[in-house]
């Protein structure tokens, strides 16, 4: 295999492997899930990692929007705690670090350049930048 070979293999792998991550991701978002309850009394709505994100009480909406309430009261007070902990962890450079949680999202890659051709030089006369003065 000459050496574009293999790079231009390895470039398809790699756009592969990128189409595949975001497929991925895309999945991933949408793997939340939503179950009812038999009786159609409760609701509940959690996220990809299983995070709580919505609850329905149907004889007592008022106590389900109190406790999605005190869900993301908890929520954020543990990732208080994390990244205070982080902080900690980190001493003094903890203002020099990206403390964004968030993952990229991935970006189509910009075409690649064609590459330049290499031009021989011919030049067969007796100055050469490696004969002895």
């Amino acid at each position: 295999m000459t050496p574009d070979e293999w790079l231009t293999d390895f470039e398809a792998k790699t756009a592969e492997l990128q189409r595949n991550a975001v497929a991925f991701r895309r999945n991933l978002e949408a793997a939340g899930q939503t179950v009812t309850s038999e009786d159609k009394t409760l609701t509940v709505t959690v996220a990809p990692n299983g995070a709580l994100l919505d609850l329905k009480i149907a004889q007592n909406p008022d106590l389900a929007a109190r406790l999605m309430a005190l869900v993301r009261q908890a929520r954020e007070g543990a990732a208080a705690n994390v990244l205070g902990e982080f902080r900690s962890a980190v001493g003094g450079q903890a203002g020099q670090l990206d403390t964004d949680v968030s993952v990229p999202a991935f970006s189509t890659p910009e075409p690649r350049k064609p590459k330049q051709q290499l031009v021989e030089d011919e030049d067969f006369s007796d100055n050469s930048i490696y004969r002895r003065p």
